[in-house]
């Protein structure tokens, strides 16, 4: 299972207890999930989502938390999609839950961030505001060089207050747009194990961070390789430059050159590659 489907999958089944946390990540969910719409002038409020277990937990804090029945429709893979989506639907009462969730103000305009009662909230709401946005539109990478955790957001005030949220919980995130759609990226390894941590993604963060042990641990072996192999080649270059400029010696001082230096000149130039360890090791005595 890729990281992104795992990590959904395990977020999905955290349980939560506290009311204001349920709340705060319904609220970001659907904030994130681009859930309002106006049809025929009511509000409809839906959420499309990757996984048949996180929209079933949305139907059920829907009902459990605000009362509010929705339906669960299959939007099958269409396109470069290749796998269905789950389209989370509230029709009837959509604008009072759109009210008790807090995604739209008393004058009923659509809140643009996360909803005030999510950003003033608990260290706790932080969490839940990111396991909803990350449920929503997040994904992960696998760990390397552009490891990164990310979630893609509504707008750019949605994503300034998903930074804010991290920043809260010590975690550093940045918002940047591409191609004019807003992210709020993760970068850094134990950030992005940090967050998962406070997701409740135990798992996920074990797997994850044994596939980047892995990765360093060949990073490093390759490193070593490298360096071990280019020590070889510039010690095998300095012998046959040695070689060479013992041979022009001998030439220039013909019979003038000491016994001991000839012995070792011709063993230089017999084993021109050979290192100087080498060479004492063939000499005679060594």
């Amino acid at each position: 299972m890729a990281m992104t489907a795992a990590v959904k999958d395990e977020l999905s089944r955290v349980e939560i207890t506290k009311a204001c946390c349920r709340k705060a990540e319904v609220a970001s969910l659907l904030r994130f999930a681009s859930g309002l719409h106006l049809v025929a002038g009511h509000i409809v409020i839906e959420a499309e989502l990757d996984t048949g277990v996180a929209a079933r937990r949305l139907k059920k804090d829907l009902f459990d938390i605000y009362g509010h029945d929705c339906d669960v429709a299959i939007v099958q893979p269409s396109g470069f999609r290749r796998t269905p989506r789950y389209l989370v639907r509230v029709v009837d009462g959509g604008e009072a839950l759109a009210r008790q969730t807090g995604i739209v103000d008393a004058s009923g305009r659509p809140v643009r961030g996360l909803p005030p009662a999510v950003i003033s909230g608990a260290l706790c709401d932080c969490e839940s505001a990111w396991r909803g946005a990350f449920l929503a539109h997040g994904s992960l990478t696998e760990p390397g060089r552009s490891s990164s955790l990310e979630v893609t957001c509504p707008g750019p005030e949605a994503a300034l207050a998903l930074v804010g949220a991290a920043r809260r919980l010590g975690i550093a995130a940045k918002s940047r747009e591409v191609r004019g759609v807003d992210r709020v990226v993760i970068r850094d390894g134990d950030a992005i194990s940090a967050m998962l941590t406070r997701l409740g993604a135990h798992e996920s963060v074990m797997a994850w961070e044994e596939r980047r042990m892995r990765r360093e641990v060949r990073a490093t072996a390759n490193r070593l390789a490298n360096f071990d192999d280019a020590n070889l080649r510039r010690s095998a270059r300095a012998a046959v430059a040695a070689g060479a400029r013992v041979a022009r010696a001998m030439e220039i001082l013909g019979d003038e050159v000491p016994d001991h230096l000839v012995v070792a000149g011709r063993l230089r130039l017999e084993h021109q590659q050979a290192s100087l360890e080498e060479l004492g090791a063939l000499a005679d005595p060594p």
